[in-house]
């Protein structure tokens, strides 16, 4: 399948309810921002980092060259380089959105990603006390084969509480994560997905062509140089978390 091209926002304009549409409705004026809200940091194990460089200046910096406006850093169970991102980034037109990725079991399928995100004030602490709140132990921070066993409904419950939001994450990649999709969005509600290829697209479409989706494709960048290699151009009241709250919440 053809790799997505960078600032590709996949929209599904089959439905008629752009989301230029969806916020007009809400009658508040909004702007374009430019979005990656999946990087990891050197807290991710195998992050490739340059000798020398401290990491968090240089992903602001980079973040500018790029044309970024908002990123998220979501390393996989940690939350150990939230704090230090969102001290570089003060002084700078970038907006960074606190967040930790986890990995759950839904179905029959015990791959599942879901990038959480938290509005902007949210600490490191805080992000570590909802990962204790599902159970993941400290010695579990950053490993890939680790696994929240608990329902998704018990982790969403945790994270409301919280005050997050969830986007599940690449569910287009292997034949056992895309049958998960169906029970995200008509069980759970979900509307926003973060897909790993574009044309990915076609089946929301065609399995639910009533329905609005936010599909966007974000970096995953795991060094320096991937950091908004694919991004989401998108129309928002504001570039914090509360504007990206509102597209990407589920549905009751």
């Amino acid at each position: 399948m053809a790799r997505p091209k960078k600032d590709a926002a996949i929209n599904d304009t089959s439905t008629g309810a752009s989301l230029a549409g969806q916020v007009e409705k809400t009658r508040t004026r909004s702007k374009s921002y430019t979005l990656d809200l999946r990087i990891k940091s050197p807290a991710s194990r195998g992050y490739l980092g340059i000798d020398g460089l401290d990491s968090a200046p240089a992903i602001v910096r980079l973040a500018k060259v790029k044309g970024l406006d908002v990123i998220a850093i979501t390393d996989l169970f940690s939350a150990d380089f939230v704090d230090r991102m969102v001290s570089a980034a003060k002084g700078s037109p970038l907006t960074v959105i606190p967040g930790v990725s986890i990995r759950c079991r839904v179905g029959n399928c015990d791959d599942v990603v879901m990038s959480c995100l938290f509005e902007e004030s949210t600490t490191a602490e805080r992000i570590n006390a909802f990962l204790r709140a599902l159970g993941v132990p400290n010695s579990e921070s950053a490993k890939r084969d680790y696994l929240v066993t608990r329902p998704l409904t018990e982790i969403l419950k945790a994270l409301d509480e919280f005050g997050g939001i969830a986007i599940p994450s690449r569910l287009d990649k292997t034949p056992n994560q895309k049958l998960v999709i169906r029970e995200l969005v008509e069980t759970y509600g979900f509307r926003a997905f973060d897909l790993a290829y574009m044309d990915s697209s076609e089946y929301f479409k065609k399995t639910w062509p009533k329905t609005q989706f936010h599909l966007f494709t974000f970096s995953d960048a795991n060094a320096l140089a991937q950091i908004g290699s694919r991004t989401a151009r998108v129309k928002l009241p504001n570039p914090g978390f509360q504007g990206i709250r509102q597209i990407v919440m589920r549905q009751s």
